[in-house]
This record gives C-alpha cells, sequence and structure tokens, in this order.
C-alpha cells in the first residue's frame, strides 16, 4: 500500500503541493485528474525522488518509501533510442540491480515474451508503433519489481484501439497486487481503468472519490467545472 501524509513541495518561491493526503491499496487504481498546472506531474515526481519533499511523508507497506520500490512509465516512453528492446528492458536489471548479464537478459526476454514483444527483442525503437512502444515501457519498468506503478499520461499518444489495450495491461497488472497511480487527462481511459479518482485544484485534492461517484455526482465547484468543460457532466 502507497500512504501519502501530509504532501508538500516548493520549487523556488511556488508551493505546488499543499498538503495531500491519499493512499492507494495494493491492487487499487487511482488516477489522478484536473487541469494543467495543477501539481498532478510534480506528484509523480516527488514520489519517484525527482522533486524534494518540502514536508510530509510516504510510506508504502508501512514503510518510508525508496526509490527502488516505484516504476515509473513517463510520457512518451523515453526508450533508449540506440538499444534494442531487449537492451531497454534488460539494461537497469544490469546497471542498478547488479544483475549478471545472463540473468538479465533472461528476465527481460521473459517480461517481453509477456508482453507478446517476443520478435521484437531485436528491434529499435524508431520501427515500433506506438502501442509497442507503450509495452516495451511498462515491461522495462515492471522488471525492476516495484511495489508502486506510477503512470503520466500512458495513452496520450495512442488511437482508442492502443488506449483499450493499455487499459487491458494495466488492470492485469494491479490483478497481481501492484498499487497503481496514474495521472491522465484522458477521462474516457480514467473512467474506465480506476477505481477512485483524485481531482487536484491547485496543488491540493479537492476530491477523492469512487470513479463512477465522482463523474456522476462530483461535489466540488471546481469538479463540477472542469467536467462540464470537457462535457462529461
Amino acid at each position: 500500500m502507497l500512504e501519502v501524509e501530509n504532501l508538500h513541495c516548493t520549487l523556488g518561491t511556488n508551493e505546488i503541493l499543499r498538503g495531500i493526503s491519499f493512499t492507494v491499496a495494493g491492487g487499487e487504481i487511482v488516477t489522478v485528474i484536473g487541469k494543467s498546472g495543477m501539481g498532478k506531474t510534480t506528484l509523480l515526481r516527488v514520489l519517484c525522488g525527482l522533486e524534494n519533499i518540502s514536508h510530509g511523508k510516504v510510506c508504502i507497506n508501512r514503510k518510508k518509501a525508496c526509490h527502488g520500490d516505484y516504476g515509473l512509465v513517463q510520457q512518451g516512453c523515453c526508450l533508449f533510442g540506440h538499444m534494442t528492446v531487449l537492451k531497454n528492458v534488460s539494461y537497469a536489471l544490469q546497471a542498478v540491480k547488479k544483475f549478471s548479464a545472463q540473468k538479465a537478459k533472461a528476465m527481460a526476454l521473459d517480461m517481453l515474451t509477456q508482453f507478446g514483444l517476443k520478435d521484437k527483442i531485436t528491434a529499435y525503437p524508431n520501427s515500433l508503433s506506438g502501442g509497442q512502444k507503450q509495452r516495451v515501457a511498462i515491461a522495462r519498468t515492471l522488471v525492476m519489481d516495484p511495489q508502486v506503478l506510477l503512470f503520466d499520461e500512458p495513452t496520450s499518444a495512442l488511437d482508442p484501439e492502443m488506449t483499450n489495450d493499455v487499459v487491458s495491461m494495466v488492470k492485469n497488472i494491479a490483478s497481481q497486487g501492484i498499487a497503481v497511480l496514474i495521472v491522465t487527462h484522458d477521462l474516457a481511459m480514467s473512467r474506465k481503468i480506476s477505481n477512485r479518482v483524485l481531482f487536484l485544484e491547485c496543488g491540493k485534492i479537492a476530491e477523492n472519490r469512487p470513479t463512477e461517484e465522482f463523474f456522476l455526482d462530483p461535489h466540488s465547484a471546481q469538479a463540477k467545472s472542469f467536467l462540464k468543460n470537457m462535457a462529461l457532466f
């Protein structure tokens, strides 16, 4: 379980996150939505250690979280263009976990096979479709055995069919007991995939509700206005 308590983050003179508290249980999928500039991506960066916590605490399974507890699938996949698919997935196992090349390649091959990419192991990212790149990025993250999986706009460049593939993959990942937190502007995907929605407004959580309750009956004026502008309320 991911537990975030009274989290603050100040960048320069700007307080971006202003006392955020929430939990994500193992096997649960939570989406974070809201207008641009409300702190959604900063939240992911703080959780991953890419930005410093100004105040508050983050725990995973009742213990202070560390960098290796998280897996982040970034927007745009961010694959290494000069590496094959197999090398993209095996690289961190060798560089970070210090596994042998043989073990790292075996683990990467097994993960890629699970994602239906065994025939792409010698391919380079520029030859892959958007959906294939996303699957490689997820495989690269999962092979590190994270406790919490974070996504930043996982469907931003995908067509509806590929989006459905990502939804299925993420649901399968969550079914294995991994806590999943997704930042997204894709409200249709949010409604389809998540158990709960966190609605951020000016660095605070304005709503933390079961998904259908949020979309059918938002409580805050900000959420009502946001969904009305998106023609979903």
